[in-house]
């Protein structure tokens, strides 16, 4: 073989085996910062965490105390283990996501969204065309409030204009049917506390008052 040719391919390997474990090492430590962000803000009384496909991510339940039930999630990563792949992964916008289920058994008022406008078309609501909506701006972009069942306008106003890091969040909703209150974010280096803080604290205006 080409010594040159030779060279190439022991300095390739060695580049792919230092970007393998760099990745690893990266991805778990995104891990380990978005987990203890959301343990710190949903205090779960229970936790349980499943890896799936090595560096690829997590599903995670919690317990939560009242008016909660439960909390069921996903961590998705971006490929930076993969020197090959990661750069392709990026261009077709491929990112670190999290995805979040809490579940109450009180009822909620209404059916509630905050979209981010460019996503709005793959947010799969059902019956989107029949809601209310009103069009805002929060920092650098788009989002669409959608509202039905109770005039939540007001609540999803304030709800977007408090989270500190907006351009972060893609989708919030708040779903009766299911009594369900559902997070999509896309995280930069596992930030995600302060929005997922902004967002729970205000989870109770969304559910119906008790009757005296």
């Amino acid at each position: 073989m080409n010594p040159l040719g030779l060279t190439a391919i022991i300095i390739l390997a060695a580049v792919a085996t230092g970007a393998y474990f760099y990745g690893m090492k990266k991805n778990r430590w995104v891990v380990a910062r978005l987990s203890k962000d959301i343990e710190e803000v949903l205090k779960p009384v229970s936790t349980n965490y499943v890896n799936i496909g090595g560096a690829i991510g997590y599903n995670f339940a919690y317990a939560l105390p009242a008016p909660f039930t439960n909390a069921k999630g996903t961590i998705t990563l971006s490929p930076r283990h993969s020197l090959l792949y990661l750069p392709f992964s990026l261009l077709i916008g491929v990112r670190d996501r999290f995805f979040i289920n809490i579940f109450t058994k009180k009822k909620l008022r209404g059916e509630g969204h905050i979209v981010e406008a460019a996503y709005l078309r793959k947010a799969n609501i059902d019956g989107m065309d029949s809601m209310q909506r009103q069009d805002s701006r929060k920092g650098n972009k788009n989002f669409v409030l959608l509202w039905r069942g109770a005039d939540l306008s007001s609540e999803l106003d304030k709800l977007l204009e408090a989270l500190p890091d907006a351009a972060r969040i893609r989708h919030f909703c708040a779903y009766p049917e299911t009594k369900t209150f559902f997070i999509y974010a896309n995280p930069i280096q596992g930030q995600t506390k302060d929005n997922l803080d902004a967002i729970f604290k205000r989870l109770p205006v969304f559910l119906e008052k008790e009757k005296v």
